[in-house]
């Protein structure tokens, strides 16, 4: 196995067939209700018959009042800065630029977590948007959530966007999700930071004393949504059970803080540990890593095995992914974490764009002299995975794989290291 790490292989692991033309998977598409009453909030409480007199002063609280099947309504841009807890079937949408914010200082939401934060003695989330229980469906609808967050003071922190667990699922459209990163510029190497999870296979319990595996799922119908600025990852699909349809996004690796590039590997999307998704459309750039150790960042990240469940037969199709240390990665590993798993992964990488302007990883690859590493396309471990149709290009993906002291990188435009019988055509 190389040993460098595409984004939190190692890290997040201690706190994935035969080709088709497609996959028919219903995902969150949520149960269809009778249209139900508006909500709305705003700076004063009135009659609560629209933005001119809202019935409520905090997004929480509007939530609390609603029923199943009702509309939660954000009137005006100044951002309302507080966690948002919804175990309930609703949607919640606004005016144009209407934001949920991150407090300063953090004060949780009074509304309950799932049961298992407490007998099991969980670290409770900063997650400013939080869904959770079976069956509850919602919808985010054109909406802003900020961060940054303020964080514990050190890595034992869970920092969210927006979070679906618990047996819940999400249709999340239109939506802006950005600057989800940690406010202490001297955590900005702490693994954490992710603009919309979904499902949590582990989950630390306080202090980081022990990670036990919680198995919570979730689903979500993810498009048309904007996310930048995350510490971690944009999109993260996590755990069996958990599922996604993530098409026309945007995923960026920038933000406020030049810092992450330099001292986080940071991932686009990530599907983790039995999640199963579709990965259509999207464009996603800007993973990049420069700092002193062994990592590199990643556009797209399948990563499952080492004593977790494996990524299967996930489509990554259609996609822009730009200037990334990996544009794709797939990676199913056996219990050890050293060498590819020998059951079938069927993982299909077809019809993306991958590019890569220049060699900017420093030291993503173990050998001396210290070298670079970035591949277009890496199957580090995976058992007969399709890459076909893919167009990949670009000064960074040059086929380079000799690092000397006079070219201290190694490139490529595909490296199949360490997979099994891939089935790979029709690349260029």
């Amino acid at each position: 196995m190389r040993h460098h790490e595409i984004g939190r292989v190692i890290a997040r692991v201690a706190v994935t067939g035969a080709l088709t033309c497609g996959v028919a998977v219903a995902v969150a598409a949520g149960p269809a209700y009778a249209a139900g009453a508006t909500l709305y909030v705003g700076a004063s409480a009135g009659s609560d018959t629209s933005c001119a007199s809202p019935g409520y002063t905090t997004v929480q609280a509007a939530v609390d009042a609603a029923s199943r099947g009702d509309t939660v309504f954000l009137c005006g841009t100044t951002p309302y800065k507080e966690q948002v807890i919804i175990t309930k079937s609703i949607t919640l949408t606004g005016d144009k630029g209407a934001t949920i914010a991150a407090p300063s200082p953090w004060v949780p939401s009074a509304d309950p977590l799932p049961p298992q934060f407490t007998s099991d003695g969980l670290l409770a989330p900063q997650a400013i948007v939080f869904a959770w229980g079976k069956g509850v469906h919602v919808t985010i609808k054109g909406l802003t959530v900020a961060g940054p967050l303020p964080g514990n003071g050190g890595c034992a922190s869970e920092e969210f966007g927006i979070l679906v667990i618990d047996g819940a699922s999400a249709l999340i459209t239109h939506d802006a999700v950005t600057n989800i990163a940690d406010a202490n510029t001297s955590l900005y190497g702490c693994q954490f930071g992710i603009g919309i999870g979904i499902g949590h296979e582990h989950w630390p319990t306080v202090g980081y004393a022990s990670n036990p595996v919680e198995h919570f799922t979730g689903s979500a119908t993810i498009t048309g949504t904007t996310v930048s600025g995350y510490q971690k990852d944009g999109i993260d699909v996590d755990g069996p059970g958990s599922y996604a349809q993530v098409s026309d996004n945007t995923v960026t690796a920038t933000g406020p803080y030049s810092l992450f590039g330099k001292i986080i590997a940071p991932n686009g999307i990530e599907v983790a540990r039995g999640a199963y998704a579709q990965i259509q459309g999207n464009t996603v750039s800007g993973n990049q890593y420069s700092g002193p150790a062994v990592a590199g960042g990643s556009g797209i990240l399948l990563f499952g095995g080492c004593g977790d469940p494996l990524v299967t037969h996930v489509f990554v199709t259609g996609n822009r992914v730009i200037n990334n240390d990996v544009g794709i990665y797939l990676g199913n590993f056996d219990p050890t974490c050293t060498v590819s798993t020998h059951t079938r992964t069927g993982d299909v990488v077809s019809g993306n764009w991958v590019f890569d302007s220049a060699v900017t990883n420093t030291n993503g690859f173990s050998s001396s002299p210290s070298c670079a590493y970035q591949a277009g396309i890496q199957d580090q471990a995976g058992v007969r995975d399709v890459i076909a149709f893919n167009r990949i290009s670009g000064a960074g993906y040059l086929n380079h794989p000799t690092c000397t002291a006079g070219q201290p990188y190694v490139t490529y435009k595909i490296d199949l290291t360490g997979s099994i019988d891939p089935i790979v055509f029709f690349n260029h």
